[in-house]
């Protein structure tokens, strides 16, 4: 292993595991709640879809942060660092708070545009509620843990998101059943579990900052430095507008899968959870490839980064290949223990969830490609590109090939009846081959090395 190798991997490991254990957590949060049958499996799944498209947000503060502090980093700027992580921990709470409101106003509504049936809206939308009023400690807590990446550190937000994780899984199954004298909140337990999770983590978070023990600092001058923040910003904001167009086409995806029944979305939730573990290696490489592209481009040394790049390819690759393997060759064992035995549609949900693991696992390595590609381009500053390939391709290779291969359509004499679900997933591998090609193709222009933040 040599010494770029040898930096990822101690960069890569530890954010792979404790996304790990993130979703794990996701794992055993559809495992309980799927023992309570199909109807609570669909709501708690589509009330997270709901929550993940506030995720752009979030990914403004955040990505502007690693960026920045890496390049601090990298230029051994420590009070320009330490700046950034303060601005960006202030930002980032007050953009969680309409965030929330949205959520505790407008939660059941969007539910219904997705084309969710009146007792999916009732339950899912209770879920929401409790979810959207965390979501200023969510987002502080995230942003810290981008700053913490950015600087090196991935091994304190792994034991913050195990800690964090260990905590929601007993609460699920404490509140969610009503064990030991809890009250039994079903679905909405598990939201409840969620929140505490987060809450005790990020405060354990701000004190190991604050006390100074770690690579960063958070020294509270409690005053706004709008140059900072602008700076933030504006690396952020195009990220910002890239996760708003995928979470409006996920959005619009979503809306395609929830008329093929709730069945259907049962499985594709199901089917998204198992995969989730899958893509890990790939998120660890991405978080590990964006900080080492910033440290380098900070440093000076722009064919530094290329190589870091190159060697990170390779590395997530292998990766992604053996979960590949796995995917494709056992997917009736990895869906089976999200699905109630006494489900009365169980053996439908298993069958449509092993298919979606087949046709996802076919574009696996690629997936892997892409999050490198786009986390070189994100660390260095680069965040209009990943911007442009998401307005494109999401559409054209998602999102019109799902709607017309899954309903059918007529043109002249030719009459398609349509695939129904599958076609959503066909759709949705065809667009992650596109994707990691576009990605490659602004990789290999090298406009990245240039970029100024």
């Amino acid at each position: 292993m040599n010494e770029e190798q040898r930096r990822l991997w101690s960069l890569a490991w530890p954010a792979i595991t404790g996304n790990i254990s993130q979703t794990l957590l996701n794992l055993v949060d559809m495992m309980i709640v799927g023992q309570l049958g199909a109807l609570a499996l669909a709501s708690v799944g589509l009330g997270g879809q709901v929550s993940w498209f506030m995720m752009p947000i979030m990914a403004a503060v955040a990505t502007g942060t690693l960026a920045l502090v890496a390049r601090f980093t990298g230029a051994r700027d420590e009070i320009n660092a330490t700046l950034t992580l303060e601005q960006s921990l202030y930002l980032a709470f007050l953009l969680g708070i309409p965030v929330t409101l949205f959520g505790w106003f407008f939660g059941d509504d969007v539910l219904r545009i997705m084309g969710a049936k009146p007792d999916v809206v009732a339950l899912g939308y209770e879920y929401i509620k409790v979810v959207f009023a965390f979501y200023p400690l969510r987002f502080a807590g995230f942003t810290a843990f981008s700053a913490l990446r950015g600087a090196g550190d991935t091994k304190t937000p792994m034991k913050l998101g195990i800690l964090m994780n260990v905590i929601n899984a007993v609460l699920d199954y404490l509140l969610v059943f009503g064990k030991f004298g809890f009250p039994r909140l079903g679905p909405v337990g598990a939201a409840w579990a969620s929140g505490m999770g987060i809450t005790v983590s990020f405060i354990m978070g701000l004190y190991l900052l604050w006390s100074g023990r770690l690579v960063l600092r958070f020294k509270p001058s409690w005053s706004f430095h709008p140059e900072m923040a602008t700076r933030i910003l504006r690396i952020g904001v195009p990220t910002m507008v890239e996760r708003g167009l995928f979470s409006f086409y996920n959005f619009l995806y979503m809306s395609i899968v929830t008329r093929f029944g709730t069945v259907a979305l049962a499985a594709h939730q199901v089917g998204l959870r198992v995969e989730s573990i899958a893509y890990m290696p790939a998120f660890g490489f991405n978080v590990a490839t964006s900080a080492l592209v910033g440290q380098s481009l900070g440093e000076g040394r722009p064919e530094k980064a290329e190589r870091i790049v190159h060697e990170a390819l390779k590395m997530v690759g292998l990766f992604m290949a053996v979960m590949a393997f796995i995917l494709i060759a056992f997917p009736r064992y990895l869906v089976m223990p999200f699905i109630s035995t006494s489900d009365p549609h169980r053996l439908e949900v298993m069958r449509l969830a092993s298919i979606y693991l087949i046709i996802v696992g076919i574009s696996e390595v690629p997936l892997g490609w892409l999050f490198v590609l786009s986390g070189a381009l994100r660390g260095a500053g680069d965040t209009k590109t990943p911007m442009y390939i998401t307005a494109v391709s999401k559409l054209l290779f998602r999102i019109i090939p799902a709607y017309l291969l899954g309903f059918g359509f007529t043109l002249g004499a030719l009459h398609f009846a349509g695939l129904g679900v599958v076609a959503a997933w066909i759709a949705m591998s065809l667009e992650t081959f596109a994707t990691a090609a576009l990605f490659w193709w602004a990789f290999r222009r090298g406009k990245w090395k240039y970029v100024k933040v």
